[in-house]
Protein backbone atom coordinates (compact mmCIF):
# COMPACT_ATOMS: atom_id res chain seq x y z
CA UNK A 1 0.00 0.00 0.00
CA UNK A 2 2.84 2.12 0.72
CA UNK A 3 4.02 1.48 -2.32
CA UNK A 4 1.66 2.49 -4.44
CA UNK A 5 0.48 5.29 -2.52
CA UNK A 6 4.29 6.78 -3.26
CA UNK A 7 3.97 5.99 -7.11
CA UNK A 8 1.05 7.65 -7.71
CA UNK A 9 1.83 10.79 -5.69
CA UNK A 10 5.30 10.70 -8.05
CA UNK A 11 2.44 10.40 -11.11
CA UNK A 12 0.74 13.39 -9.81
CA UNK A 13 3.67 15.50 -9.62
CA UNK A 14 4.94 14.57 -12.96
CA UNK A 15 1.64 15.52 -14.10
CA UNK A 16 0.93 18.56 -12.52
CA UNK A 17 3.60 20.76 -14.38
CA UNK A 18 2.36 19.32 -18.03
CA UNK A 19 -1.10 20.57 -16.85
CA UNK A 20 0.16 24.22 -16.16
CA UNK A 21 2.51 23.86 -19.45
CA UNK A 22 -0.55 23.40 -21.71
CA UNK A 23 -2.65 25.95 -19.90
CA UNK A 24 0.03 29.30 -20.65
CA UNK A 25 -0.03 30.43 -24.00
CA UNK A 26 3.82 30.57 -25.92
CA UNK A 27 4.10 34.13 -27.25
CA UNK A 28 4.65 34.13 -30.98
CA UNK A 29 8.09 35.23 -30.89
CA UNK A 30 9.75 31.48 -30.20
CA UNK A 31 8.58 30.34 -33.24
CA UNK A 32 11.66 31.90 -33.97
CA UNK A 33 13.50 32.34 -30.69
CA UNK A 34 15.48 29.39 -29.85
CA UNK A 35 14.72 27.75 -26.07
CA UNK A 36 17.99 28.21 -23.93
CA UNK A 37 19.11 31.07 -25.56
CA UNK A 38 19.86 34.05 -24.52
CA UNK A 39 17.89 37.23 -25.43
CA UNK A 40 20.52 39.61 -27.05
CA UNK A 41 22.40 36.62 -29.44
CA UNK A 42 19.18 34.68 -30.26
CA UNK A 43 17.76 35.99 -33.53
CA UNK A 44 18.55 39.29 -35.70
CA UNK A 45 15.15 41.15 -34.97
CA UNK A 46 15.99 41.39 -30.98
CA UNK A 47 19.13 43.48 -32.06
CA UNK A 48 17.33 45.74 -34.01
CA UNK A 49 17.68 49.23 -31.65
CA UNK A 50 20.29 50.77 -33.60
CA UNK A 51 18.54 50.06 -37.05
CA UNK A 52 15.31 51.55 -35.51
CA UNK A 53 17.28 54.82 -34.73
CA UNK A 54 18.91 54.98 -38.02
CA UNK A 55 15.48 54.62 -40.29
CA UNK A 56 14.20 57.18 -37.22
CA UNK A 57 16.72 60.02 -38.15
CA UNK A 58 17.19 58.75 -42.02
CA UNK A 59 13.06 59.82 -41.89
CA UNK A 60 13.65 62.96 -40.91
CA UNK A 61 16.59 64.52 -42.41
CA UNK A 62 14.95 62.62 -46.41
CA UNK A 63 11.60 64.57 -45.42
CA UNK A 64 13.51 67.74 -44.35
CA UNK A 65 15.62 67.67 -47.48
CA UNK A 66 12.74 66.80 -49.77
CA UNK A 67 10.75 69.36 -47.50
CA UNK A 68 12.53 72.21 -48.55
CA UNK A 69 13.18 71.16 -52.13
CA UNK A 70 9.32 71.45 -52.55
CA UNK A 71 9.00 75.03 -50.47
CA UNK A 72 11.53 76.62 -52.52
CA UNK A 73 10.40 75.28 -56.18
CA UNK A 74 7.04 74.52 -55.17
CA UNK A 75 5.80 76.84 -58.23
CA UNK A 76 8.29 74.95 -60.73
CA UNK A 77 6.49 71.83 -59.05
CA UNK A 78 3.02 72.20 -59.74
CA UNK A 79 3.92 73.58 -63.51
CA UNK A 80 5.20 70.15 -63.91
CA UNK A 81 1.78 68.48 -62.50
CA UNK A 82 -0.32 71.15 -63.87
CA UNK A 83 -1.44 72.16 -60.92
CA UNK A 84 -0.48 75.98 -60.83
CA UNK A 85 -3.81 77.79 -59.46
CA UNK A 86 -4.73 74.84 -56.77
CA UNK A 87 -1.28 73.94 -55.85
CA UNK A 88 -2.48 70.87 -55.08
CA UNK A 89 0.66 68.61 -55.80
CA UNK A 90 2.64 71.12 -54.29
CA UNK A 91 0.36 71.09 -50.37
CA UNK A 92 0.19 67.13 -50.41
CA UNK A 93 3.50 66.61 -51.31
CA UNK A 94 4.44 69.25 -48.41
CA UNK A 95 1.94 67.72 -46.04
CA UNK A 96 3.18 64.53 -46.42
CA UNK A 97 6.98 65.04 -46.43
CA UNK A 98 5.90 66.81 -42.78
CA UNK A 99 3.90 63.41 -41.72
CA UNK A 100 7.35 61.95 -43.19
CA UNK A 101 9.20 64.19 -40.25
CA UNK A 102 6.51 63.99 -37.91
CA UNK A 103 6.60 60.34 -37.46
CA UNK A 104 10.55 60.02 -37.71
CA UNK A 105 10.73 62.46 -34.71
CA UNK A 106 7.80 60.62 -33.20
CA UNK A 107 9.62 57.41 -33.86
CA UNK A 108 12.86 58.53 -32.37
CA UNK A 109 11.30 59.64 -28.75
CA UNK A 110 9.81 55.89 -28.79
CA UNK A 111 13.30 54.46 -29.37
CA UNK A 112 14.59 56.91 -26.17
CA UNK A 113 11.82 56.66 -24.00
CA UNK A 114 9.99 53.26 -24.68
CA UNK A 115 7.01 54.73 -23.73
CA UNK A 116 4.02 52.03 -25.31
CA UNK A 117 1.21 55.09 -25.59
CA UNK A 118 3.79 56.55 -28.02
CA UNK A 119 4.78 54.00 -29.66
CA UNK A 120 1.36 53.15 -30.19
CA UNK A 121 0.60 56.65 -31.96
CA UNK A 122 3.61 56.40 -33.96
CA UNK A 123 2.06 53.06 -35.24
CA UNK A 124 -1.10 54.82 -36.15
CA UNK A 125 0.39 58.25 -37.72
CA UNK A 126 3.14 56.09 -39.88
CA UNK A 127 0.04 54.04 -41.27
CA UNK A 128 -1.65 57.44 -42.52
CA UNK A 129 1.19 58.75 -43.76
CA UNK A 130 1.95 55.33 -45.98
CA UNK A 131 -1.50 55.30 -46.89
CA UNK A 132 -0.93 59.11 -48.28
CA UNK A 133 2.10 58.53 -49.66
CA UNK A 134 0.28 55.82 -51.86
CA UNK A 135 -2.60 57.56 -52.53
CA UNK A 136 -0.08 60.48 -53.82
CA UNK A 137 1.76 58.56 -56.21
CA UNK A 138 -0.65 56.78 -57.77
CA UNK A 139 -2.60 60.38 -58.17
CA UNK A 140 0.88 61.73 -60.18
CA UNK A 141 1.19 58.64 -62.04
CA UNK A 142 -2.31 58.38 -63.00
CA UNK A 143 -2.29 62.24 -64.50
CA UNK A 144 0.78 61.64 -65.78
CA UNK A 145 -0.68 58.15 -67.74
CA UNK A 146 -3.72 60.78 -69.22
CA UNK A 147 -1.06 63.36 -70.09
CA UNK A 148 0.92 60.82 -72.21
CA UNK A 149 -2.46 59.76 -74.36
CA UNK A 150 -1.94 63.27 -75.87
CA UNK A 151 1.83 63.08 -76.47
CA UNK A 152 1.66 63.76 -80.13
CA UNK A 153 -0.37 67.12 -79.46
CA UNK A 154 1.61 68.45 -77.13
CA UNK A 155 4.94 70.75 -77.68
CA UNK A 156 8.59 69.24 -76.36
CA UNK A 157 8.81 71.55 -73.07
CA UNK A 158 5.43 69.77 -71.89
CA UNK A 159 6.14 65.96 -72.77
CA UNK A 160 9.65 66.64 -70.98
CA UNK A 161 6.59 67.96 -68.13
CA UNK A 162 4.95 65.19 -68.42
CA UNK A 163 7.99 63.00 -68.47
CA UNK A 164 9.43 64.51 -65.62
CA UNK A 165 5.52 64.13 -63.29
CA UNK A 166 5.25 60.64 -64.17
CA UNK A 167 9.28 60.02 -62.65
CA UNK A 168 7.73 62.01 -59.58
CA UNK A 169 5.08 59.42 -59.20
CA UNK A 170 7.61 56.98 -59.99
CA UNK A 171 9.76 57.29 -57.14
CA UNK A 172 6.85 58.64 -54.36
CA UNK A 173 5.78 54.78 -54.89
CA UNK A 174 9.32 53.79 -54.99
CA UNK A 175 9.28 55.57 -51.24
CA UNK A 176 6.19 54.16 -50.29
CA UNK A 177 7.75 50.62 -50.59
CA UNK A 178 10.80 51.82 -48.61
CA UNK A 179 8.62 53.23 -45.98
CA UNK A 180 6.34 50.48 -45.40
CA UNK A 181 9.37 48.20 -45.16
CA UNK A 182 10.93 50.86 -42.32
CA UNK A 183 7.34 50.29 -41.16
CA UNK A 184 7.64 46.70 -41.02
CA UNK A 185 10.82 46.43 -39.25
CA UNK A 186 9.94 48.97 -35.93
CA UNK A 187 6.70 47.08 -35.75
CA UNK A 188 8.52 43.99 -35.57
CA UNK A 189 11.56 45.09 -33.61
CA UNK A 190 8.26 46.69 -30.70
CA UNK A 191 6.14 42.98 -30.92
CA UNK A 192 9.48 41.25 -30.04
CA UNK A 193 10.45 43.86 -27.17
CA UNK A 194 7.38 43.96 -25.67
CA UNK A 195 7.54 40.19 -24.61
CA UNK A 196 10.63 40.47 -23.37
CA UNK A 197 9.97 39.60 -20.07
CA UNK A 198 8.04 36.21 -21.20
CA UNK A 199 10.79 35.53 -22.85
CA UNK A 200 13.55 35.88 -19.86
CA UNK A 201 10.44 33.90 -18.25
CA UNK A 202 11.02 31.47 -20.57
CA UNK A 203 14.52 31.28 -20.55
CA UNK A 204 14.72 31.11 -16.34
CA UNK A 205 12.48 28.07 -16.81
CA UNK A 206 14.59 26.46 -19.28
CA UNK A 207 17.75 27.17 -17.05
Amino acid sequence: MVKSLTADETKSSVKRPRSTSRSTRVPVHFAVHKPGCHFESCCGVCNLFPGVLLIAFSQVLVGSILLTIVLTHGKQYDDMHQTPHTQFMSLATGSMLSGVIGAGVLLIIVALTENCRAMLIYLLVATMVWMGMVSLAFAKIGRACVRFKDAPKIKDEQHRLANLACVSGLFTFLGAVVYFFSFVVVFSFYHFRYVRRAILLHEAECQ
